[in-house]
C-alpha cells in the first residue's frame, strides 16, 4: 500500500497547491483521502485499516508539528521575491530544492509504516496489488503517451495551462505561446519515467515474496523507498536536469511578462496560502496515538 506513498504525496500536494479546494478541509481530511487512494491498489481488512488509521494519524502529527510551518515561512519568504519587478530562473531553484528535502525527510518517516503494513499483505491482496500496477502502467501509458506526437504537446500545454491559471488567471497570447515552446522544448523522459516505475514496481512485488524474512525485506525495502535518481540512467539524468531547467526558466519568464492584475493574483494566492499553512500548524500533537511514531 505505501508503494503507492510518492504518487499519493504528489498528488496530494498537487490538490492542495495547484488545485481549487480548501488546504484546510483537504489537509485535515488526508486520514481518510489516504486510504480511499490506496483502494485502488489493495483492498485492506478491517485490521489493516486500524493499523493504517493509527500510523497514518502518527504521521500526520508528526508533519503538521514539524513541516508546515516551514511551508509557511517559506512561503513568506516567497512573497518578498515576489514583490520585485523582475525574476532570475536561478532564484526559483532553491525554492525546488527546499522542498525535495522535504520530500525525502517524509519518505523517511513513512519507511517503517511500510514495512510493518506491507509486511501483513496476504497472498491475494499481492496479487491485487500487481493487477493495480499492471493498470496504472496501461493507463499511464494511454494518458501520457497516447495519440501523436502534437497531440501529447498539446495535452501538456494543457495541463500546464491548467496548473498555472489558479495562479495567474487567464494566460495572454505571449504566454501561451512561451509554454508552447517550453513544451517543445522538452526532451522526453516519458518513456524512461514508466520504465523506472515498472521496474521499482517489480523490485517491490520481487520484496514482498520474501516478507515472512522481516530483516531481509526490511532490507529491501529501505532500498525501494531511498531516493531512486542515483539508478537512473546517466541520458535520463541528465533530461530531467535539462527539463527542470526549462521549467524553472518557463516561470520566471511568465512572472516577468505578467500583468498588473496576474502579479496581484500571483501574490495574493501565495500569501493566502501561506495564511492557511500558518492556521493548520501545530504545536501540540493533533491526535492521540498508541505508536510512538515507529
Amino acid at each position: 500500500m505505501f508503494a503507492t506513498a510518492r504518487p499519493i504525496l504528489l498528488a496530494l500536494c498537487t490538490a492542495l497547491v495547484l488545485g481549487g479546494c480548501s488546504l484546510r478541509f483537504a489537509y485535515t481530511q488526508l486520514d481518510w483521502l489516504v486510504p480511499w487512494y490506496l483502494r485502488d491498489y489493495v483492498t485492506l481488512d478491517a485490521g489493516q485499516r486500524s493499523a493504517l488509521d493509527a500510523r497514518l494519524a502518527a504521521r500526520l502529527d508528526w508533519h503538521c508539528r514539524t513541516h508546515l510551518g516551514d511551508y509557511a515561512s517559506t512561503l513568506r519568504e516567497a512573497e518578498g521575491l515576489l514583490a520585485r519587478s523582475r525574476i532570475d530562473a536561478a532564484e526559483l531553484a532553491p525554492y525546488l530544492e527546499r522542498a525535495e528535502g522535504w520530500w525525502r525527510e517524509v519518505l523517511g518517516q513513512l519507511a517503517p509504516d511500510a514495512r510493518v503494513l506491507l509486511a501483513g499483505l496476504t497472498p491475494e491482496q499481492v496479487d491485487e496489488l500487481a493487477q493495480a500496477f499492471a493498470r496504472r502502467e496501461r493507463e499511464a501509458r494511454e494518458e501520457y503517451l497516447g495519440g501523436s506526437v502534437e497531440a501529447q504537446h498539446a495535452d501538456r500545454v494543457r495541463r500546464m495551462e491548467s496548473r498555472l491559471q489558479r495562479w495567474f488567471g487567464r494566460m495572454t497570447p505571449a504566454q501561451r505561446d512561451r509554454i508552447a515552446a517550453w513544451s517543445h522544448a522538452l526532451q522526453p523522459t516519458t518513456e524512461a519515467w514508466l520504465a523506472n516505475r515498472a521496474r521499482w514496481q517489480g523490485e517491490l512485488l520481487a520484496a514482498l515474496e520474501l516478507r515472512a524474512d522481516a530483516r531481509t525485506f526490511g532490507t529491501r525495502l529501505d532500498a525501494l523507498l531511498a531516493p531512486q535518481e542515483f539508478r537512473w540512467a546517466p541520458a535520463h539524468r541528465a533530461a530531467v536536469a535539462h527539463n527542470r531547467a526549462l521549467t524553472l526558466e518557463l516561470l520566471a519568464d511568465l512572472f516577468n511578462t505578467a500583468t498588473d492584475a496576474q502579479r496581484q493574483r500571483l501574490v495574493a494566492e501565495v500569501a493566502a496560502l501561506a495564511t492557511q499553512f500558518e492556521g493548520l500548524s501545530c504545536r501540540e500533537p493533533t491526535r492521540l496515538s498508541a505508536l510512538d511514531g515507529r
